[in-house]
């Protein structure tokens, strides 16, 4: 449910911001980096759309699971069972758009993760991020509803204290000479059962910044 809001507002941007008008190969020839691609089902969706996607996960399991569903779908995309560190000191290409999508919450050091991602950054690239805002709305129902009520994620997968507030984000890419274009909150919607954008950045949100 989380996912087809999140891959139509990347594509939204993306055509956006590169002024794209190729309808039936809208990637074609940008270069994307997915951090904590997971089992490549955005990585998938952008590929589909001739991006010429690399993938990167801590976890080899999920980077089997995406090799293997590549294959199945005859897609070309690079995906590398690395840490973003690990990919950062042997990686030597610079890519047009990176995601970082629910990775932030999880990282010790968020300010050198910034600066590593931004650094792999073409001129005129733009990253997007998603992540959690820290409050106590946040820890309701991103923390306790998520994990231990609705179950819809692993108890322990998250640290509220490593939640993030967006002006904080803010800050440390203005450091890194990013230009934050968009922030944009993601709402669940129980009535309609699905993930929608909204204004409202209380719990699950964006920031598009621009190099």
């Amino acid at each position: 449910k989380f996912n087809p809001i999140r891959i139509e507002y990347i594509k939204l941007n993306i055509v956006k911001h590169f002024n794209i008008n190729n309808s039936k190969k809208p990637l074609k020839n940008l270069s994307l980096l997915d951090i904590g691609c997971g089992g490549g089902l955005i990585s998938e969706s952008l590929a589909k759309k001739n991006a010429k996607v690399t993938g990167i996960d801590e976890n080899i399991y999920h980077i089997k699971q995406a090799k293997e569903h590549a294959k199945i779908s005859s897609l070309k995309i690079k995906y590398i069972n690395q840490s973003l560190d690990s990919f950062f000191n042997k990686n030597k290409k610079k890519f047009d758009l990176i995601l970082c999508l629910e990775v932030l919450e999880h990282v010790n050091d968020v300010e050198k993760t910034l600066d590593k991602i931004t650094k792999l950054l073409n001129p005129g690239a733009i990253l997007i991020l998603s992540t959690i805002n820290r409050n106590l709305k946040s820890l309701i129902f991103a923390k306790i509803f998520g994990e231990y009520i609705l179950n819809w994620i692993p108890i322990g997968t998250h640290q509220f204290e490593k939640f993030l507030k967006p002006e904080e984000i803010s800050e440390l890419l203005k450091l890194t000479k990013i230009k934050i274009k968009k922030i944009k909150g993601l709402e669940f919607n129980p009535i309609l059962n699905k993930w929608l954008l909204s204004e409202n950045t209380d719990i699950n949100y964006f920031i598009v910044g621009k190099k």
